[in-house]
């Protein structure tokens, strides 16, 4: 059933559908992508097209993703006659994106204003992406691109921004007000810029054990390293001695708490438990 009432499309709020109808504002994203003729562009949840229509008068070639089958119909209806323009109306997260852009010349961009509800599963799709993905401009909640881009010391570092910062390095290019939205959001938003490393950015050794370390972290963010990272080491069968010493050829005092140490320094405990665990001295490929 196609929702439209009054000739006005009807957010599904399970969607998390927040339209940019601000042209500045898209004007402002497009640029902030730095877009060249022969770049091919994916855009997720494109939704009326508002990006989708600056991005063709920039690119050859536009991929857009949409889930929303009104949407995806009027979108047809609008660019299907444009040659670069290819709509594929599915989940994203379904997607195998390397089958999709094969043949592809050099890397993707990806443009977007991210459906807010599902940014965190689209971040870890981009990152698992990256020997496709060149640079990243979307849309986040504010909030989010805190928790993405925060430096060490600072609240809203975590999880999410130690493993993101393992592959991508980012940038907020603007803050937007509720207003440029239809509906509008309760929140604010950002607009970022990531760029992707298709190889970690730090000499990672065992991906699996970084994922685990900073898992066990970051669990417990208010607790001292002492309390989560060493039980960590010693049950994989580390002596007690030994994981000091993994601590200190980090620089990282016991005493630290996790939102206090660097990616780095991460990577740097990381290696040191996979020698001293005695696994093979070789990065692992996924994430």
């Amino acid at each position: 059933m196609i929702r439209f009432m009054n000739g006005k499309h009807r957010p599904v709020k399970r969607l998390g559908q927040h339209f940019l109808v601000n042209g500045a504002t898209a004007d402002r994203i497009v640029a902030g992508a730095g877009l060249s003729p022969d770049d091919t562009v994916l855009e997720i949840g494109p939704g009326k097209g508002v990006l989708t229509e600056r991005l063709l008068k920039c690119v050859r070639r536009v991929t857009a993703v949409e889930i929303d089958r009104s949407l995806a119909s009027s979108l047809r209806e609008r660019f299907g006659h444009q040659g670069g323009f290819t709509l594929i109306e599915a989940d994203v997260l379904t997607l195998d994106l390397g089958g999709v852009f094969a043949g592809v010349p050099g890397k993707i961009k990806v443009v977007s204003n991210i459906p807010y509800t599902i940014t965190t599963p689209i971040i870890e799709l981009l990152c698992r992406s990256r020997a496709l993905i060149g640079r990243a401009v979307l849309m986040v909640q504010k909030e989010v691109a805190g928790r993405l881009l925060s430096p060490p010391g600072t609240r809203d570092y975590g999880l999410t921004t130690v493993n993101l910062a393992l592959y991508a390095i980012g940038r907020r290019i603007m803050d937007v007000k509720p207003g440029a939205f239809d509906p509008p959001p309760e929140v604010m938003s950002s607009v970022i810029a990531l760029e992707f490393s298709e190889a970690p950015r730090y000499p990672l050794e065992q991906e699996r054990i970084f994922r685990e370390l900073t898992g066990a972290a970051f669990r417990q963010r208010r607790k001292m390293i002492r309390n989560t990272v060493i039980p960590y080491m010693t049950g994989l069968g580390l002596s007690s001695d030994e994981a000091m010493m993994v601590l200190a050829a980090a620089g990282v005092r016991p005493e630290a708490r996790p939102e206090t140490i660097g990616v780095g320094s991460f990577v740097t405990m990381a290696n040191g438990i996979g020698r001293a665990w005695g696994r093979p001295h070789h990065a692992e490929n996924g994430s």
